[in-house]
């Protein structure tokens, strides 16, 4: 709320107005101490708060890790969710497509493509390949994160064959080592599955037109 205080005239003696300063001090000092409760400036935290409104709310300095305004509401780093997520009057959009496509050309000579690395998990849910070459384009799947899912989509209008296996540990498959892909419109849905012992492994989980060899 407002701070009220009592003007000193220009004509008031300071012996006369001793009793307003020392009245202004301690309204000012009260004021500050009720502020404090929830503003705390040697620690730069603000809590305490029973009602917080405002147009638009960032966290982060130099990195921006949430960023709320009228127009966005953006989580720019992992969310781990522990709770339900209830989805009320729209739909759930997922748009996390790898920007490049992974074909022989994006391969080079090597015709071997990494997903992810030995120290982190892939990073994107869905994968567009595609091979023109006759040689068998090979990607190596890394471990995931548990509950992560990937897809990997044949979308050029090609058919060599895009040939994808486990880079460290192997995809759990029934009668084979690997999965192939050969024409436009194929895809594979792998799912990241505890083993039991808090480890992943990529399991089948769905697709169209792909075979296990």
């Amino acid at each position: 709320m407002a701070i009220s205080v009592t003007e000193i005239l220009g004509t008031d003696s300071l012996s006369g107005s001793r009793l307003v300063i020392n009245d202004n001090f301690n309204i000012l000092a009260s004021e500050i101490n009720a502020m404090e409760v929830y503003f705390n400036p040697t620690a730069g935290t603000i809590t305490n708060l029973n009602d917080l409104k405002t147009e638009a709310l960032r966290v982060g300095l130099s990195t921006v890790l949430l960023d709320i305004n009228a127009n966005n509401f953006n989580i720019l780093t992992r969310v781990n969710l522990s709770g339900n997520l209830n989805l009320n009057g729209g739909g759930l959009f997922r748009n996390d497509i790898d920007p490049q496509t992974l074909n022989d050309t994006y391969a080079g000579p090597s015709m071997t493509i990494a997903v992810g690395t030995s120290t982190a998990i892939p990073p994107y849910t869905v994968e567009r390949v595609g091979n023109t070459s006759t040689s068998v384009l090979n990607i190596e799947l890394n471990d995931g994160s548990i509950g992560q899912e990937i897809f990997f989509v044949y979308s050029d209008a090609t058919t060599g064959v895009v040939e994808i296996a486990g880079a460290i540990d192997p995809i759990i498959l029934d009668g084979g080592t690997a999965i192939q892909l050969n024409a436009k419109g194929q895809s594979v849905h792998l799912l990241c599955v505890d083993d039991g012992t808090g480890n992943g492994d990529w399991y089948i989980t769905g697709g169209s037109g792909y075979t296990i060899v």
